[in-house]
């Protein structure tokens, strides 16, 4: 079945988005071809690619995320229908092709790039991923993607995709234009470059290998392989630390002086966040020693600061107290970077023995 049967309004949207890409296509065509040449390049490659959309299968549309990297092939399509009679070879279009992509990326702020590079990279999108994959299995669409997901190997990588058929090279096989799948293989490598993942791949179908063998890592990470805390982890166990710390403050004040419960608080907070964060790293996994200490004492920093001072004490007089605030944050702080660290080194070491 046609995308573009299930999906009337796909062919506008991605009309749409070849026409705001057209700038970048004019920056890099620019010396090849001069301006009034260029115009007819432009306007060619947009009614072949028209042409290249009506023929793309449907493989699940916005369900499925690789939909996106197909809807990509048709515009590489379109491009080498145009330029393949103007003398361009497939050793030039690999180079041109990488080129125009890392231009169109690179329109967005490297932060931003690498924002969503570490989204792709963190435990809820692996754990989709690992779900398509296991659907891609039932093989239900003759024309999608099947795969498997590789679990990551510590120090290693993070996580794997083993691709046993490629949706891109059914197309371009259905187009007749096979020859120019190893091409677009090439732009895997740009586009983890540009959300700042490292990608290791040693055979391709598209060159004749019985998979495709992707492998990604976070360069520099100290936690490769390892199972990582999501963030709504990372919520939770925060917010029942602070609750725990909370709770130990009222019932000492109940009972004890206020220097007496200021004291026993200050102790009993950085005990209460180790716990919270052992538990977090041996039941949901782990995150940087930094990023948890940090995200835990800038938690509870304000919830302390909207809810007890704002809301219910109404003034932040509290904040004045260096023993009352400012010594449990800083030891909270340290209990959990102190924690982690060790819990760190400990489940690597395991990892790495197992």
């Amino acid at each position: 079945m046609r995308a573009v049967d299930r999906d009337p309004r796909l062919r506008r949207r991605l009309l749409r988005q070849f026409d705001r890409g057209a700038t970048t296509l004019r920056d890099v065509l620019a010396e090849r071809f001069p301006e009034e040449s260029f115009e007819k390049v432009a306007t060619e490659a947009r009614t072949e690619y028209e042409l290249c959309i009506d023929c793309l299968p449907w493989i699940g549309g916005s369900a499925n995320p690789r939909s996106f990297n197909l809807y990509g092939a048709a515009i590489w399509l379109a491009l080498w229908r145009v330029l393949q009679p103007r003398g361009l070879t497939l050793e030039e279009a690999e180079e041109l092709f990488c080129d125009i992509f890392r231009a169109y990326w690179s329109r967005y702020p490297q932060s931003l790039r690498h924002f969503y590079g570490r989204i792709r990279m963190g435990p809820t999108h692996q754990r989709k991923i690992e779900g398509l994959a296991t659907v891609s299995q039932q093989r239900t669409n003759p024309d999608d993607y099947v795969y498997r997901f590789v679990v990551g190997e510590p120090e290693r990588f993070d996580f794997g995709i083993d691709f046993e058929e490629c949706a891109i090279i059914k197309y371009l096989r259905a187009e007749r234009a096979e020859e120019l799948a190893p091409v677009l293989c090439k732009l895997d490598w740009p586009l983890s470059e540009l959300m700042g993942i490292e990608l290791r791949r040693t055979t391709t179908l598209a060159e004749g290998g019985e998979r495709c063998d992707f492998r990604f890592q976070r360069p520099g990470a100290s936690d490769v392989g390892a199972q990582r805390a999501s963030v709504l982890a990372l919520v939770v166990h925060g917010l029942v630390g602070w609750a725990a710390c909370g709770a130990l403050m009222g019932g000492l004040m109940a009972v004890a002086s206020v220097p007496t419960a200021l004291v026993v608080h200050a102790l009993g907070a950085p005990v209460i966040f180790a716990a919270v964060t052992a538990h977090l790293f041996l039941r949901h996994g782990q995150r940087p020693p930094p990023v948890v200490a940090t995200f835990f004492t800038a938690f509870v920093v304000t919830l302390d600061a909207l809810i007890v001072a704002w809301l219910i004490q109404g003034s932040f007089e509290m904040f004045s107290s260096m023993l009352g605030t400012w010594i449990p944050f800083a030891l909270i702080f340290a209990s959990v970077f102190a924690t982690a660290s060790l819990l760190e080194g400990c489940l690597r070491a395991r990892a790495r023995r197992g």
